[in-house]
């Protein structure tokens, strides 16, 4: 039971020194995802800003094309984001793949 308990120990050691070797990640990536993930939140935001500025009529209609295109865009804006976040995780973790067996040794 105490040999359990010191290798529980040691493999909780190994994954904080992985997560802090995660922290490296490039911050552009979250800022890109979380800049699409803004862009999507308000994107209905659209349809009342627009019908205030140009009438009812004219407005939902122009305020739904842009709140469709803001969608889309922001969605393909957090797709980027994290393509990027993780091909940067990939280069990151790269290095420390060789010591990938010691979790399971210990």
């Amino acid at each position: 039971m105490v040999e359990n308990t010191e290798a529980m120990k040691k493999r909780i050691f190994f994954l904080c020194l992985v997560g802090l070797a995660s922290v490296s990640i490039q911050p552009t990536a979250y800022a890109s995802f979380l800049g699409g993930l803004g862009k999507t939140v308000f994107a209905p935001l659209e349809i009342p800003k627009a019908m205030l500025q140009q009438g009812p009529i004219s407005g939902a209609l122009n305020g739904t094309v842009n709140a469709v295109s803001g969608i889309a865009s922001g969605l393909g804006q957090m797709a980027q984001g994290a393509a990027s976040g993780a091909v940067s995780a990939a280069q990151t973790a790269a290095p420390y793949a060789k010591y990938a067996w010691i979790p399971l040794v210990l």
